[in-house]
């Protein structure tokens, strides 16, 4: 007479049969796993939803599962890369604060107007991937703020627009804000920070978001953008050793971009105004550059 299973989903062996665990040849038993039929001992069994399974059918089942990715790496994959790249040159900032010469990144990169006004160009582009070195005014917070800002609102914007759209007004946006910085800020000062790019993606964000406010949820994102936005520039301006030309300018450059890119039901657009759009609004920056070293002084 056969056994009755012990909880509806375990097998077991008939108590006729001598069976031993195939793990543990010694070892008598009355299990088996439920997937391969393989005679089983305690220490050799995982509970399942049914009955139990093997440690080798669980192996192999882990093996063979696809790899879990997170939300960012699926959904934002250029917004995740942008952190990392910042985060390795700002370590890098800081591995070099003390070389001279060009070994030292935040000298060589950093956004410095009669650097610039002399043709180091590259420096309206480069400062937006640096951050403020340890022992400078805000430190290592600089970098924590700006990553983090761009990781809540860079994945709505990356999903909305596309990985290449995303980027190209990142980069835009960025160059927009050290254009402006490099226009109208001191003359002498310092720049670093991803902040004239983050709020260029806010600015896409704050446009995409208007054209669909008649979405109650939209339209509740859209007023806390705009207190982000509100609150963000007065503290700026309260706050020295803050850049709030270069956050203007991006925002500037990120409303025009987004009002251009946008392709949504009330937007649109082909690739050809997204096209204009961008040159346009690098001529806009390109101009401001211009202007500033046609006239630049520094006394």
């Amino acid at each position: 007479m056969s056994d009755i299973p012990a909880g509806g989903g375990t097998s077991t062996i008939d108590g006729s049969e001598e069976t031993y665990c195939y793990g543990h040849p010694k070892v008598p038993t009355r299990l088996r796993c439920t997937r391969c039929d393989k005679p089983i001992c305690a220490r050799c069994a995982v509970p399942a939803s049914v009955g139990q399974h093997c440690v080798w059918c669980v192996a192999e089942a882990r093996k063979s599962a696809p790899k879990v990715r997170t939300a960012m790496q699926a959904n934002a994959p250029v917004v995740l890369a942008i952190i990392v790249i910042n985060v390795i040159v700002w370590i890098g900032q800081n591995l070099t604060l003390h070389t001279a010469g060009a070994g030292n990144i935040t000298n060589t990169f950093a956004s410095f107007p009669p650097y610039i006004a002399r043709g180091e160009w590259w420096r309206l582009l480069t400062p937006m991937f640096l951050h403020a070195p340890l022992g400078e005014q805000f430190g290592i917070f600089h970098i924590l703020l700006n990553m983090y800002i761009l990781g809540v609102y860079g994945p709505n914007v990356e999903q909305a627009f596309g990985k290449i759209r995303f980027l190209a007004m990142y980069l835009i946006a960025g160059f927009m804000g050290g254009a402006a910085s490099y226009a109208f800020g001191p003359c002498a000062s310092v720049g670093v920070g991803a902040s004239g790019a983050i709020f260029g993606i806010v600015g896409v964000l704050f446009v995409y978001l208007y054209r669909r406010r008649t979405s109650t949820f939209l339209a509740a994102y859209m007023r806390n953008l705009m207190l982000f936005i509100g609150i963000n520039l007065v503290f700026g301006f309260a706050v020295a050793g803050i850049d709030n030309f270069a956050h203007i300018g991006g925002l500037a450059g990120g409303m025009m971009l987004g009002a251009g890119f946008d392709r949504g039901a009330a937007g649109q657009q082909t690739t050809k105004v997204q096209v204009v759009t961008a040159v346009l609004v690098t001529a806009l920056g390109v101009a401001l550059v211009m202007w500033r070293t046609a006239n630049f002084t520094c006394g």
